[in-house]
């Protein structure tokens, strides 16, 4: 068992939920208290718990950090493994556009999984410059997905790639009649 499963499993037998866990925090930590949403998202796997934030939680939960620490396996230093059943993050732009996050959130990198039906178009996204220089490599996996990059319109078929500055604002549309499907690798990770 995991870290993030094990606290999850702590709160869930003592019967708190995230909300009744930050007002207890809340109490001792006041406006330092780990937020809900943090809660969630270390509980999900999609953040590594700071120090701080696994004190605060030993606390509200009312065990010591050897308690929460004693069945946990180690983790690999060398390999990060993202199962297939245990990803939780996605984005839904539409009912025809979805994206699945395929790496965790250790990585600098962020690699998704867009699926497009007929039809089917993302929002238009731009990384801000002002946080940095991000990219996007794209790659077809099936079927053939039109890439809008600024003014410029790109159609990969299966097999095709491209990169971009992500800085510039673009997006992913599906002009077929069949279902596409796209990785999509952003550099450094931006969400």
């Amino acid at each position: 068992m995991e870290i993030h499963e094990k606290i999850r499993q702590i709160r869930q037998e003592k019967k708190l939920s995230r909300e009744e866990l930050y007002a207890r925090l809340r109490d001792i930590f006041g406006d330092k208290a780990v937020k809900p949403n943090t809660i969630w998202r270390i509980e999900s796997g999609l953040t590594q718990a700071r120090a701080s934030s696994l004190h605060q939680i030993c606390i509200g939960l009312g065990v010591s950090l050897k308690e929460l620490l004693g069945e946990i396996e180690p983790e690999s230093k060398l390999v990060d493994i993202v199962k297939k059943d245990k990803r939780v993050d996605q984005y839904i732009y539409n009912q025809k556009a979805q994206a699945e996050i395929l790496t965790s959130s250790s990585r600098r990198f962020m690699v998704q999984e867009l699926t497009l039906l007929p039809g089917g178009v993302t929002r238009t996204e731009e990384d801000p410059i002002e946080v940095g220089k991000f990219e996007k490599w794209v790659y077809c996996l099936a079927g053939k997905i039109t890439c809008v990059v600024g003014t410029e319109r790109h159609l990969l078929n299966k097999g095709d790639c491209l990169s971009f500055e992500s800085n510039i604002p673009h997006y992913f549309e599906n002009n077929s009649s069949r279902k596409t499907r796209c990785l999509i690798v952003q550099n450094p990770r931006y969400v």
